[in-house]
């Protein structure tokens, strides 16, 4: 599968393979209660001597390939013919007939809402039209959407540090220290532990292709308020758990009826400017639990996205490996450092142009439901 690269200042990176990339050690950020951070530079170093990023190749581990197959009754249900039926691969927008074309996408913003974030939670709730457009534009009339955020905030910590991709909270405590999982209690807070973020009265926002234009506009407004969704959240961010518990039971309450199974796209995008601070090992869980959602679709075949996340501990915490997992390989880049480079100009080529293909591709291949 051919993917442009988002024409961004920011570095780029499409991981396939992504656990054994990057042996350098992870850079130092940290991160406190009063929104500074100990530095500027790329990636939250502190301006110093940066990784070489040709040190990290592209590789060819034992990640999931981006290739679709149809494997029989525990495998993907997906639809790998070619336009004309006669089998082969299928750009996007190109599969025709029955067979063809997923009937609904689910998008899952999952946004940092730890301090310093309100100025790209703007950005990106402003960028977010021009993505809905092209979305709308990329998939067949009728299908159905649904926009959902949540925040990365599992339990509070109102301090946070993160040396060599470990973090540390509240009085030194260790990261998992902070995990506190819906299954255990629900903490009452609005967007947390995987719970959607209500916005006007709504927890995801349900429109289909043909909508009018009034109705699109709606959405957009929606969204500028679901993703301005606060700075007050935990200083220790779990955004791999924060998408994981998204797709639990646990969260019925809020979530139910959000993420579809057969016939529908999960589209899981990620923004946060340190990184993923999820208990790593929990990541076989949290992919577990995402592909329990989407059984009936094909499991994490029918799962894709990507985002803006502090790239370089990638390999070394949970968002890797639930990243890895994604039926086609997530679309990645970093978090502007610099205030005027925080513009919907910078958001925009990654979503529009990048990340709707591969919906768009991805709903090509998946069989509706029925």
């Amino acid at each position: 599968m051919l993917v442009m690269a988002p024409q961004t200042p920011a570095t780029r990176c499409m991981i396939a393979m992504l656990l054994p990339l990057v042996t350098a050690a992870c850079p130092d950020t940290r991160e406190t209660s009063d929104g500074g951070s100990a530095g500027l530079g790329p990636f939250g170093t502190d301006g110093g001597e940066g990784v070489d990023g040709d040190s990290a190749s592209a590789g060819s581990g034992d990640g999931v390939s981006a290739g679709a197959t149809d494997g029989g009754p525990s495998g993907p249900k997906l639809d790998v013919g070619a336009a004309d039926g006669s089998g082969g691969g299928a750009e996007a927008g190109s599969c025709v007939g029955p067979d063809c074309g997923c009937t609904g996408v689910d998008l899952l913003f999952v946004i940092d809402n730890s301090v310093s974030m309100g100025d790209y939670q703007v950005a990106l709730g402003q960028a977010f039209p021009t993505f809905a457009e092209a979305i709308i534009d990329v998939l067949p009339v009728g299908t159905s959407l649904h926009v959902g955020v949540t925040s990365t905030t599992m339990g509070l910590s109102s301090g946070g540090a993160t040396s060599n991709c470990v973090a540390t909270g509240d009085n030194g405590q260790p990261q998992e220290a902070f995990y506190e999982t819906p299954d255990q209690g629900d903490n009452g807070t609005n967007g947390a532990q995987g719970r959607l973020y209500v916005a006007d009265g709504m927890p995801y926002f349900s429109i289909n292709t043909d909508a009018p234009a009034a109705e699109v506009q709606a959405l957009a407004e929606w969204f500028a308020a679901a993703s301005y969704i606060g700075e007050s959240g935990s200083q220790i961010e779990m955004s791999a758990a924060a998408a994981g518990w998204a797709a639990d039971p646990a969260n019925a309450a809020t979530n139910e009826g959000f993420i579809r199974d057969e016939g529908a796209v999960l589209v899981i995008f990620f923004i946060q400017d340190e990184p993923d601070q999820s208990p790593p090992d929990a990541a076989d869980d949290l992919i577990q639990r995402i592909a329990a959602a989407k059984a009936g679709c094909g499991g994490m075949q029918c799962v894709v996205g990507g985002g803006f996340v502090e790239e370089n501990c990638l390999p070394e915490v949970a968002l890797g490996p639930l990243m890895n997992a994604f039926g086609k390989p997530p679309i990645v880049d970093s978090l502007p450092w610099d205030d005027e480079s925080i513009t919907p100009a910078y958001f925009e080529p990654l979503l529009r142009d990048t990340l709707a293909q591969v919906i768009a591709q991805t709903c090509d291949e998946i069989k509706p439901e029925g």
